[in-house]
Parts: C-alpha cells; structure tokens; sequence
C-alpha cells in the first residue's frame, strides 16, 4: 500500500544508549484512537489535523507518567483509502511526532471494504516510552491539601464528539458557519489538534519537583481523570470559574441541553492535563509552565477521607 502511493520510508530503529544509566528502566506503552473526530473530519473532507491529534495523544500520555517517548506507530483502516487523506493524516503524524521528539517509526493501512463506509476512516496510534522506576509520576500517596493545576486545552482534544455531533445536530453546512461568540467556525474549532504539553511537562520533570499525579483529559470527562489523578482512592474539591470555561462548552450546555454533570462527564471543560502537587510547590510549578508558555491553572485540592469529586 505504501509502494502504491509512493509514501515515503519510516524508521524503526531507536537508539538505547541514553537509558544504560538508568538504574531500573521501564518500557511503558500507551494506545489511542481518534475515531469520533474522525466522523467530523470525514463529514468535512479535513483530514489535516487528526493525524497530529493522534501522536500528540499518546505523546501526552507518556509525559504523564513521566516517561521519554521513543517511538510512534499508526494503523489507519478504511474502505478504499485516498491518497489525499492518507498523505494528509501521515504529514500531521510526523509533524506531531517531530515536535514531540519522537520516532515515527510505523504506518499501516489497512483497506477493509466490508467494513467501512465510504470516506470513513478509523486511526489508531501506539506509543513506547521508557522511565525510570523510581521517577515515574503517580506513585506518590495523595496527601489533604494537594493542589490540582489545569493546563487549558485546544477544544474537546479527543472526548465527546459523538455526544456534540448528536446533540448540535452537527452537519458539514452547520460546521461552515461562523459564530461571533466562539471566534471561529465550530468546524475549525472541533477539528483543532490536541494540544501537546511537551515543553511543560519536560520543564517539571526537570525540575525535579515532586509531581504527585498527572492525568491527560483524553480517555472520557474531566471528572473521570479527577478520579484517575487521586487514584480512585482520594475526593477532591473542584472550583472552575466561568470565564475560564470556553464559549464552545457553554454552547454545548445550553444549545445541547446538556446538563452540567453529563458535562463534566463527556468533556474536558477544557482542561486537556490535570498535575497534583503538593501547596508548598504550588507557586514553582506555576512559575515553570509558565516560562513554558502555558497559562496554568488552579482548579482545586485534594480531600482525603473519600473518593468523592466536590464541584463549588
């Protein structure tokens, strides 16, 4: 398939030298699809951004857990694949992939006409990392107090695009139009890569500040990582202001007569990472996403005694 539409060459083979210092090294791996993007993207005939989407996702995660990414590979299916869409898919892969620092190290296409439909695509990418036992994020306990930092996504990032497609009764005219309200076509806004926190999360890990959890908002809601990032074992107190919610979820809310729970269960309210320090490095780590040019911030702190997720 590759010969086909003369797709240029990728590399699998990654250099291990760096890590023989590593006391005890894991090999971690992370994989993610893009599919309910995909829909939107299909009904737009745009596939230029959820190639990136799909690295920077698993990219995402493996900073998470603080550990380097080394290598990325995809796996694109479809009916008859168009070299347009394969090109353009690939281009945002290895885009993502350059500014992540990371191999691209595999493409397959698989071409499945009794499965899909017409001009419908599924992507899926895998990503391996490799961190050292003892400095990977999440193993430290969750003490009362600790406080949760949001850093703002680029849009839903990859949660919720069935339920807003479904709810706004999404079609390619209704995502041409312009609203003043967001800026933007909702066409341009939902199919907005996913931020990649790269550069963040190599300035904390750095550091060497003592990252208690981090969880990327992109596997459901934002309430689902707040559990995941206390473990499922802590609660929380959450307080988002409205000025720091987008236009896009408030249309969602009311447009789609989505109710503010079913939110926070379907989308990030655009939080794309949630980080949980301890209050005494609160202010350092804001300082260093910031020099990192991102706009952090303070969502709320964690409650012991529960695992019950508090929003005021």
């Amino acid at each position: 398939m590759r010969d086909k539409f003369d797709l240029k060459e990728l590399t699998n083979e990654i250099p291990l030298g760096e890590f023989l210092k590593y006391d005890e090294p894991l090999l971690v791996s992370r994989t993610n699809a893009v599919s309910g993007k995909l829909l939107l993207a299909s009904e737009m005939s745009r596939f230029d951004t959820v190639g990136y989407d799909c690295a920077a996702v698993c990219i995402n995660d493996m900073y998470a857990m603080g550990a380097k990414p080394l290598l990325f590979y995809d796996n694109i299916s479809c009916a008859r694949p168009k070299f347009e869409y394969i090109r353009d898919m690939e281009e945002g892969m290895e885009n993502g992939c350059r500014q992540g620092n990371v191999t691209y190290a595999g493409s397959e296409i698989k071409e499945l006409s009794d499965i899909f439909s017409y001009d419908q695509y599924d992507l899926v990418g895998f990503i391996a990392g490799v961190v050292e036992k003892k400095k990977k994020i999440g193993i430290a306990p969750v003490k009362a107090g600790d406080v949760i930092i949001g850093l703002p996504s680029n849009g839903l990032h990859n949660n919720g695009y069935v339920a807003a497609r479904k709810k706004l009764y999404l079609t390619k005219t209704s995502m041409e139009i312009y609203y003043e309200s967001l800026g933007s076509t909702l066409g341009d806004l939902l199919l907005a890569p996913t931020r990649m926190y790269r550069d963040a999360m190599e300035a904390l890990l750095q550091s060497e500040i003592e990252i208690k959890s981090c969880v990327q908002v992109a596997h459901g809601g934002i309430d689902k990582a707040v559990h995941t990032l206390m473990h499922n074992a802590a609660g929380a107190v959450i307080k988002q202001r409205e000025e720091d919610i987008p236009p896009l979820y408030d249309m969602l809310h009311k447009d789609g007569n989505i109710s503010k729970e079913q939110m926070r269960n379907i989308f990030n309210m655009g939080i794309g990472m949630l980080i949980l320090v301890a209050e005494e490095d609160t202010d350092r780590v804001v300082e260093l996403l910031e020099a990192a040019g991102e706009e952090p911030v303070e969502l709320g702190l964690a409650e012991t005694g529960s695992d019950i997720v508090r929003y005021i």
